[in-house]
């Protein structure tokens, strides 16, 4: 069996006693108090925990941003400061990211490990990716609901991972060295169905010239998943009912009732409580299902979710033709972020596949991106602070809210910096107030401007001035220019044309 390393980063003494005594089965427990040896463990991908004690040390960025540029999905634990967390939240992790007080007692600890732990084998074996608190309420359902033997609805939109939870429930059971079969209600007429889940004997209808063992024969000991069972027949329902209440069946044409020991696992993306309604489901057979429901969340209500996702389908395209992709750039991450998903995770896997095969290398911009994604996105907006674009094409308007948002993130990160300073100016950078404005002086290739920024929106003038700084920054070096700007390389000459910079 696998051993499972954790890593612990402090320079508490009773915490390393406290996690020694824990002696923990088939987990292997490393404990450093140099952050550089802490990393190196972690940075092979094989960690499974990293549990950071912040209060040891007095700056914690450079440890945490080394941790994310690591490869792997190793969970990670803050004990200390919650400023921490709240800055975490916005970066893309595999990982699971928790927090606790250092007064926390040491069961709390163990408990979040524990169930942590219990988390991440469900994650590897079920290929379910995500941290976003609807991902994680899936997977604690199925960590739950998965040994205890009653029958699951998985409830979701197309193309949401069902038979991803479906799989995951079976791993995690008592029957998992049993068969997982799978059958489509959807996908057949009433008579193919009824022979695909009970079977056929030879001669029982025309082409059945031999005998054939349905699912329900076959699964015998394991699970059968039910995939779009609202799209049952409704004739075909009362016979199902009976089967999974009594597990007895009898093969179509045949006369011998047979006998099977199944766990039943069922999906769809209908409402049955309404179709119960409208009489088009049974309702004996719709709570006989609903034991325990599982909803799997579409993509737009966790959207943080994207990121990680991009980057893990990227990974597997990039694997699997041998394509050198970097990655896709931040316009065109934000443009992911802000579209609706319509087809959800199935949707984002083709598009991240489409783009990576097309591309074949370097970064994927906006450009590169689908028209219906991109338009879809222009169509709707993105933030309340962007102007309402009147002409050009839809893509030059995202692009340009894109470059907006930037600069008003850039003024109110110079506003924060000032604050903090509380009237210390440094030699590298300072600043001064005038005219109901903020000036950033431009220090080496910073990036920033001698073009005051007014508070007021002279969004223009402050457009000219970022540009001017990214190609001194550079030393007019355009491409490099445009990627430090985060714009693609078309917008940046347009842009040096309209202010005359060419």
């Amino acid at each position: 069996m696998d051993r499972t390393l954790i890593v612990l980063l402090g320079r508490n003494p009773s915490l390393y006693k406290l996690l020694a005594d824990w002696q923990l089965p088939d987990v292997d427990l490393y404990v450093h108090d140099d952050p550089s040896e802490a990393l190196g463990h972690i940075s092979d991908g094989q960690a499974a925990l990293f549990l950071f004690d912040t209060s040891s040390f007095g700056k914690t960025d450079h440890v945490i941003d080394a941790f994310l540029s690591l490869k792997g999905d190793a969970d990670l634990i803050i004990l200390g400061d919650p400023a921490v967390l709240a800055e975490l939240k916005q970066r893309p992790h595999r990982g699971i990211i928790r927090r606790l007080d250092l007064s926390s007692s040491p069961e709390e600890l163990r408990t979040m490990v524990d169930h942590l732990l219990r988390l991440r084998t469900i994650r590897l074996r079920s290929g379910i990716v995500g941290r976003s608190p609807a991902v994680l309420q899936m997977i604690s359902m199925i960590a739950q609901a998965a040994p205890l033997d009653v029958n699951i609805l998985i409830q979701g939109e197309s193309g949401t991972g069902k038979e991803l939870v479906a799989k995951a429930i079976h791993r995690h059971s008592a029957r998992m060295d049993k068969p997982f079969l799978s059958i489509n209600c959807g996908a057949m007429s009433e008579g193919v169905l009824e022979s695909e889940l009970f079977g056929h004997e030879r001669g029982s209808f025309t082409g059945a010239v031999k005998q054939h063992k349905g699912v329900f024969q076959r699964a015998d000991g394991g699970t059968l998943f039910l995939d779009e069972v609202g799209e049952m027949p409704l004739g075909m329902q009362t016979r199902f009912l009976r089967a999974i209440e009594t597990g007895e069946f009898t093969p179509v044409g045949g006369s011998d009732t047979l006998r099977s020991d199944i766990r039943l696992v069922a999906a769809t993306n209908r409402d049955l409580a309404a179709d119960v309604d409208l009489g088009r489901f049974r309702q004996d057979l719709y709570y006989r299902l609903r034991v325990v429901v599982i909803p799997t969340p579409p993509l737009r209500e966790r959207i943080e979710d994207v990121a990680v996702l991009v980057q893990t389908f990227l990974e597997q395209e990039n694997r699997q033709h041998e394509l050198h992709v970097r990655g896709f750039s931040r316009p065109a991450m934000q443009i992911l972020d802000q579209y609706r998903w319509p087809g959800n995770i199935r949707e984002l896997r083709n598009v991240v596949s489409s783009l990576v095969v097309l591309k074949q290398s370097g970064m994927i911009e906006v450009d590169d991106l689908p028209d219906e994604i991109v338009d879809s996105v222009a169509h709707t907006g993105s933030s309340p602070n962007m102007p309402v674009p009147v002409i050009g094409s839809f893509r030059e308007q995202v692009e340009h809210e894109i470059l907006t948002r930037t600069l008003w993130e850039l003024r109110n990160d110079i506003k924060d910096i000032k604050e903090m300073l509380t009237g210390r100016i440094g030699h590298e950078t300072a600043w001064s107030a005038g005219s109901g404005g903020v000036v950033d002086t431009y220090v080496g290739d910073s990036g920033y401007s001698t073009e005051p920024i007014s508070e007021r929106g002279d969004l223009q003038s402050a457009e000219r001035a970022l540009i001017e700084s990214a190609l001194r920054a550079t030393g007019g070096r355009r491409r490099q220019a445009a990627e430090r700007l985060g714009i693609s390389e078309r917008t940046l000459y347009r842009k040096l044309k309209t202010y005359g910079l060419t």
